[in-house]
């Protein structure tokens, strides 16, 4: 399979929360993989993930920006909207 993205990505799982400007609360996902300029999310069956949102991941309390680029039944792939700051392009694990 051709690989599209512009830095490659590490597999994690970590817990992940969305904000979506529609809902009143944060919506639970997981980060299946990372990078500085991107990721891939799994969101529960059913949930409509708008095209932009924030999201905080793991135990860090800053919101990341993101914008969706593709959609695959409950997974969804995501930007950094800003690349995040003092991070390897490939994290290691």
């Amino acid at each position: 399979m051709f690989e599209r993205r512009s830095k490659l990505r590490a597999k994690v799982a970590l817990p992940g929360h969305a904000a979506f400007p529609s809902a009143a609360a944060e919506v639970r996902c997981v980060v299946i993989n990372l990078s500085n300029v991107g990721a891939c999310l799994s969101f529960p069956t059913g949930v409509p993930v708008p095209r932009l949102f924030s999201l905080r991941i793991g135990l860090d309390p800053k919101p990341h920006e993101m914008r969706v680029i593709w959609r695959r039944e409950s997974d969804v792939g995501v930007a950094f909207l800003a690349p995040r700051a003092n991070v390897p392009d490939v994290i290691p694990g």
